[in-house]
């Protein structure tokens, strides 16, 4: 699937449209709770998801535009089961956060955050961030869900970050997590965030069980490389 050669086709123009409305709907979720546009930590976090996905797309274009469009395909009738319900409740759940931020930071004041907390979780963000690059940079195969249709022709990747753990961008989401309160001033965002790692974890749990199943070499590489997400713990 790495074809630095293949042209960006409309459903990959697409998937890079959807995931930057995302932002811009996550924006309006988040200063329309707040009631408020002056609020530094609000512009912090989404400039930081901003920057993410422009060097994402970037990266992908010059080295594989065919990832760019087949994460694009949000094929749903060969997404598997476990996938789907991770499809609808994580954006779900990006939003309840999004929102409660705005509450709780800026409208009612219900928990706080010194401000000072935004400097070590933006630096957690940005290496959470690499990681996650990281991996889209070795990993040629990674789609948008996990599809019945896509195994077939994957293949397993052992480079990068694959070396140490065998699902480095669900640990790269999860640091991104469990950072997100201390960015908006919000801990009483902690709650769908501490939902969301709790579905990414699971997420991991079942993917793992089919890739074992289905993927020619990943029983091996799962014997090689032992831990899922956590060196030496999971």
């Amino acid at each position: 699937m790495n074809d630095q050669s293949a042209k960006l086709s409309i459903v990959g123009i697409w998937g890079i449209l959807r995931e930057f409305a995302f932002i811009v709907a996550g924006a309006a979720a988040l200063f329309g709770a707040a009631g408020t546009l002056r609020w530094p930590r609000g512009w912090i976090y989404i400039a930081l998801a901003a920057l993410y996905q422009a060097v994402y797309v970037s990266m992908l274009l010059k080295i594989n535009p065919q990832l760019l469009n087949e994460r694009g395909n949000l094929n749903w009738k060969e997404t598997k089961p476990h996938d789907r319900y991770f499809t609808v409740f994580y954006p779900l759940l990006a939003f309840a956060a999004l929102v409660v931020s705005g509450l709780d930071a800026v409208r009612y004041g219900w928990s706080h955050v010194p401000f000072v907390a935004v400097y070590p979780a933006a630096v957690v963000f940005i290496c959470a961030s690499f990681v996650a690059l990281w991996a889209y940079a070795c990993n040629s195969y990674f789609i948008l869900t996990h599809r019945n249709d896509a195994v077939a022709s994957q293949r397993v990747c052992t480079a990068g970050p694959y070396r140490y753990v065998r699902h480095p961008a669900y640990l790269a989401g999860i640091a991104t997590a469990i950072c997100y309160p201390f960015l908006t001033g919000s801990l009483v965002s902690a709650v769908p965030m501490l939902s969301i790692i709790l579905l990414l974890v699971v997420r991991t749990r079942f993917e793992d069980m089919a890739l074992q199943e289905e993927l020619q070499g990943y029983e091996e590489y799962a014997r090689e490389t032992r831990y899922r997400l956590l060196p030496h713990v999971w």
